[in-house]
């Protein structure tokens, strides 16, 4: 799979404190933030997106606006979905922008998969180990865009692919990224669940073969769930060769959070992923930094 391989799409960003990774292509943008540059104290500290981890609801609005400032993104254009880790994924537009932004009962139900063909309506999922699954297909209007909170449990029942075949009834599939999640290194199951994977993804479950960081250290026991993902988007026709995994393991780099490795005291890091207008892909914002 030659876009297992391909992550030379994301770039690192930064603003006002805040570092994330950028993601292009197809018209349509994502960003992959970590956790620095929020105002939430420890376990949280210090960017935490969630408002079900237990911090301060003032504090993660503050933290979400502080991203939207830096990226130059109205939040009320933020459509935030309540996960379950299940496959529903559903059509978003104008109407449901602000849904979740500032109060999780206002958050669209029972949702882990976001689907939009309208520039500038923001698509956010919240993840801290779960893939964050970013999905491009050119329409004939323009870029149609998903997002999606991928889980153990999604990736298993096929939520990605799902969203992709969505996209594909109005458009042509052309690209896809995977952002930093939970790693083939620490994502160690028990031998029922990995023979399950095994049976849906068999590479899944391969020693990899890709230079990641977090390669050599790869447990035997391990599920690679990100093999698994791009296995579920070539198979709903995304191109393998315009697949782009980041390869960052949450769990091992400290600059982001995750669930596993905190054994559930940490926050939360939203996707935000938009099709921008030609104005806004003029103006730019955020600076390039090096890693």
């Amino acid at each position: 799979m030659s876009g297992y391989r391909q992550h030379d799409r994301f770039v690192w960003s930064a603003r006002d404190g805040l570092r994330w990774l950028t993601w292009r292509a197809g018209g349509a943008t994502a960003v992959f933030p970590t956790r620095s540059g929020g105002v939430s104290p420890s376990p949280w500290d210090s960017l935490n997106l969630g408002l079900s981890v237990g911090d301060d609801t003032v504090r993660v609005s503050q933290n979400r606006r502080r991203l939207c400032a830096a990226l130059d993104l109205p939040a009320e254009r933020m459509v935030i979905p309540h996960q379950v880790h299940e496959t529903n994924v559903r059509w978003v537009g104008s109407g449901e922008a602000g849904r979740g932004v500032d109060d999780v009962r206002t958050a669209l139900p029972d949702c882990d998969g976001l689907v939009t063909a309208e520039p500038n309506v923001v698509l956010a999922v919240s993840t801290a180990d779960c893939l964050p699954v970013v999905i491009v297909a050119a329409g004939a209007d323009g870029p149609l865009l998903a997002a999606v909170h991928a889980g153990w449990r999604g990736v298993d029942a096929g939520i990605a692919g799902k969203a992709a075949v969505m996209l594909a009834r109005r458009g042509r599939l052309v690209a896809a990224a995977i952002g930093p999640s939970i790693g083939p290194c620490c994502f160690v199951v028990d031998e029922e669940l990995r023979a399950r994977f095994a049976r849906r993804f068999p590479a899944s479950v391969a020693a990899p073969s890709w230079a990641a960081p977090s390669a050599a250290g790869t447990d035997v026991r391990g599920v690679n769930l990100w093999a698994a993902v791009v296995a579920d988007l070539v198979e709903a026709g995304v191109p393998d060769d315009a697949i782009d995994v980041a390869g960052v393991c949450v769990s091992c780099d400290a600059r982001f959070f995750s669930h596993r490795r905190d054994a559930g005291l940490t926050g939360r890091h939203l996707t935000l992923a938009w099709i921008p207008t030609a104005d806004a892909q003029s103006r730019g914002g955020a600076v390039a930094a090096g890693e």
